[in-house]
């Protein structure tokens, strides 16, 4: 009877890895809030997976667009934008979604929007943990390992939420 199901046995321990994964977490999925929301730490914004691809929005109206991982270059661009530390940004891991909007020195030269993997939209979610926000004088006091932004309310601290 044992040798009758080996091979199964053997099938399951392969495909073990692979049912694990998928059990796990996504890393930057979730929803997010601040202290400033009513109540303190209420969701705000949601960042899912959705097949290959991902969506991001806000959880209040209920509209989603479609978002991406940050790719290592488009997270350098943010950081020079910020002005932080170019080094520090290989240790985030962000989304972004949204069209970036321009700079007004960009518009009157009449530049396109930054699309693509490399480029960031209006709105990022980022993870930076507390080993590199040292680093980085808007995040060095932040408690909380997540960032919001937007070009309206700039950096602002969140926390994952349930």
């Amino acid at each position: 009877m044992m040798r009758r199901y080996g091979w199964l046995t053997g099938v399951a321990l392969l495909a073990m890895p692979t049912l694990i994964a998928a059990m796990e977490p996504d890393p930057l999925g979730g929803r997010y809030g601040h202290e400033f929301s009513e109540p303190a730490y209420a969701a705000v914004w949601e960042v899912r997976r959705v097949g290959a691809g991902w969506q991001a929005g806000t959880v209040a109206d209920d509209t989603y667009s479609a978002a991406h991982e940050m790719s290592p270059a488009a997270r350098r661009a943010f950081w020079e934008k910020m002005g932080w530390p170019a080094a520090t940004s290989t240790e985030a891991d962000c989304v972004t979604w949204g069209e970036a909007p321009l700079s007004l020195t960009d518009m009157l030269e009449g530049k396109p929007v930054a699309t693509g993997p490399d480029a960031f939209g209006s709105d990022l979610v980022c993870h930076v943990p507390a080993h590199v926000r040292k680093d980085i004088d808007w995040l060095a006091d932040s408690s909380e390992d997540w960032f919001f932004y937007n070009p309206v309310a700039g950096v602002m601290e969140v926390r994952r939420v349930p």
